[in-house]
């Protein structure tokens, strides 16, 4: 199948086929003033004819005409100069092209040299209906507009008179027009098309100088940007948005390979240590209580690898707008109180105090147990793995505006300010050695951050360098 026409034609040159066809609607108009130009210009030599033909009718009703004239001679109508309209003397020359007086029977009483009139079957009309009739007469290549009016001289007798003036001047014009409309619009077409050329070639030229700027920019150099255009039109505000979306590129391609990196780090280090241990076992023949402890170190490893990968495969669906969340009222003083339970033997393991500071007042949430739960545990987790010995981690609730407030507080090492705004970036680690040691990979804090954002809440955290930190999670409370 092929292209639309458009898809197939370059935008300048699309520029210039519609300005042609606008011009060419307004060529359009040519004919039109031609056609209401004459129009007008025999209407008013219409009018001029009725005007001269009732002065005429005048003037020979009262000079009385010059009777009938003698057998095969014709009178003129009237003297040489008559009276313009609207006067009595003779002031203005108003000589019709053709003049004819007749009586009832059709007999010419008088005329400028016609022995009949011009237009009889306009003669018999006016005789009958009484009323001024139109006509035109053509004679050796002259057009004439005759008026045919029936009047009464002064005698009494019922006669008309068929006046008549060239229509060849206005014809004459309305042609000279023509040529100058015809050979004008040629021209206008002409230099218009040229200028359209020149103005659609301007006007995509910058549009031509980001796409080649943009043609040459890849994976690879991502970091380069383009020039920004002085002027605040279109293609400076596309210039602007291109390079805000390679900012964006750039920004998620550097993320995406130290994601890729990470991961590949983080199951290395748990398949090498499964390696190691299986040939160091598989050397020599081992008591089953070698093997034993063997499988067990391995077993530890395999669940380090499944938690990797179940917390990669929640991020993916969260990413992906996928994670199901299953909402229910829960009263967060008992479910915190609960998670804490559960943290316990943990905590005494390391002999830090383990602490839960409920709210004044019962305070619930729309929410999925399991989620917010997993939520909780990653923040105690955290805490917990960076507590000192003989430490303290306390998690308080609190409800202000609408808002129900978990903040989960450590008094460990602290992190430093340039460590703050990355903390909840996945495989982040303020102190990597010491995570790593305790088993983390770097994913707790993002997909708590996750399943923060995914209950309509945030998190937040807080830090003093050697005195602890606070992680704070703010969720929308459910009236009582």
């Amino acid at each position: 199948m092929s292209r639309p026409w458009r898809t197939r034609l370059s935008l300048r040159s699309r520029l210039i086929g519609l300005h042609i066809v606008l011009f060419s609607g307004v060529l359009l108009a040519g004919p039109a003033m031609y056609v209401v130009m004459s129009q007008a210009l025999d209407r008013e030599l219409d009018e001029y004819l009725d005007s001269l033909s009732a002065l005429l009718a005048r003037e020979y009703a009262r000079t009385e005409g010059g009777g009938t004239a003698p057998s095969g001679t014709v009178n003129p109508c009237l003297p040489a100069v008559a009276t313009a309209p609207g006067t009595d003397s003779p002031g203005m020359a108003h000589l019709p092209r053709h003049m004819l007086v007749a009586d009832g029977d059709g007999r010419v009483l008088c005329s400028d040299g016609e022995s009949s009139p011009l237009a009889p079957e306009a003669l018999r009309r006016s005789q009958s209906g009484g009323v001024p009739v139109r006509s035109e007469f053509t004679r050796a290549r002259e057009t004439l507009r005759l008026v045919t009016r029936t009047f009464t001289d002064g005698g009494g007798r019922r006669l008309v008179m068929e006046v008549g003036a060239s229509h060849t001047v206005i014809e004459r014009a309305l042609k000279e027009g023509a040529v100058f409309l015809v050979a004008g619009g040629l021209v206008a077409f002409v230099l218009f098309a040229m200028g359209s050329y020149v103005i659609a070639g301007r006007a995509v030229a910058p549009i031509d100088r980001v796409i080649r700027s943009v043609e040459q920019i890849d994976k690879a150099s991502l970091a380069e940007r383009l020039s920004p255009e002085d002027s605040i039109d279109e293609v400076g505000r596309l210039t602007a948005v291109i390079n805000h979306m390679l900012e964006r590129l750039e920004k998620a391609f550097e993320s995406q390979r130290r994601f890729v990196s990470d991961v590949a780090h983080e199951i290395r280090s748990p398949l090498t240590a499964l390696r190691g241990q299986i040939e160091v076992a598989l050397r020599k023949e081992r008591p089953s209580e070698e093997y034993r402890a063997v499988l067990n170190e391995n077993l530890e490893e395999v669940l380090r690898l499944s938690r990797i990968a179940e917390d990669l495969m929640s991020m993916a669906r969260a990413d992906a707008g996928v994670l199901q969340i299953q909402r229910e009222k829960i009263d967060l003083c008992d479910f915190l109180a609960g998670v804490v339970r559960r943290f316990k033997g943990r905590a005494d393991e390391k002999n830090i105090r383990l602490e839960f500071v409920p709210a004044a007042e019962p305070i619930a949430v729309s929410g999925d147990p399991d989620w917010l739960g997993r939520l909780v545990e990653n923040l105690l987790d955290n805490a917990i793995l960076h507590a000192p010995q003989m430490g303290r981690v306390a998690v308080s609730l609190r409800g202000a505006d609408r808002f129900a407030t978990i903040a989960v507080e450590d008094n460990g090492p602290g992190i430093a300010a340039e460590h703050l705004p990355h903390i909840f970036d996945r495989f982040y680690r303020a102190d990597p050695s010491r995570s790593r040691e305790g088993g983390g990979a770097g994913l707790g804090l993002a997909i708590a951050r996750q399943i923060a954002v995914l209950h309509g809440g945030t998190i937040g955290v807080a830090s003093t360098v050697g005195k602890g930190s606070v992680l704070t999670v703010e969720l929308p409370a459910v009236p009582e």
